[in-house]
């Protein structure tokens, strides 16, 4: 064997070491962070009990001189399990009904009649007020009755049950309630 020969196995050696070394850090990473993921996983799951929401929308349509007209329509959610649950997800369960009412059609209907001096009309005006509801607001009252009805389950002492939100096409009709 020649030195030629000698070196050139060496640096193979030392290649196939880097290489082995490498894999095995990038390996060891990798573990590190499924078994990092498994653990807060369980974690999570382990206090948690699964909440589930369902939806029931309801609307109606009046027809009258070749023209379609909205009539009165109705969105009923249903969040059902472990109050403890709902308490620690308030966030998550705030976010999911406001995010799905709002991609309603029938959103952009919801009458806002809170302050009764917005429909004075003014003679000065040339403009009607507008009587929808605006995003902010409709968003803000479905948080206000959720919050509301999970710290009603909390004082409860209820460890299972069910909140029940109607929301309509009025803003003050806008409800939710706990049932256990």
């Amino acid at each position: 064997m020649t030195i030629k020969d000698s070196t050139s196995n060496l640096f193979f050696l030392f290649l196939s070491l880097a290489i082995s070394l490498t894999a095995f850090q990038y390996m060891s990473s990798v573990l590190g962070q499924i078994n990092t993921l498994t653990e807060k996983e369980e974690a999570s799951q382990s206090g948690n009990q699964t909440l589930h929401i369902t939806k029931v929308a309801t609307n109606s349509y009046t027809i009258a001189s070749d023209a379609s007209f909205i009539g009165s329509f109705n969105t009923t959610y249903h969040v059902v399990g472990g109050v403890e649950s709902m308490d620690v997800s308030e966030d998550l369960i705030i976010s999911t009904i406001t995010q799905d009412f709002d991609a309603l059609p029938a959103a952009g209907y919801v009458n806002d009649t809170s302050t009764s001096s917005r429909y004075q009309v003014d003679p000065n005006e040339r403009n009607l007020p507008n009587p929808f509801a605006t995003k902010g607001a409709i968003d803000e009252k479905i948080r206000s009755e959720i919050a509301t009805s999970i710290e009603n389950a909390v004082i409860s002492d209820i460890a299972h049950g069910e909140i029940e939100c109607i929301f309509g096409s009025s803003l003050n009709d806008f409800r939710c309630s706990f049932h256990g």
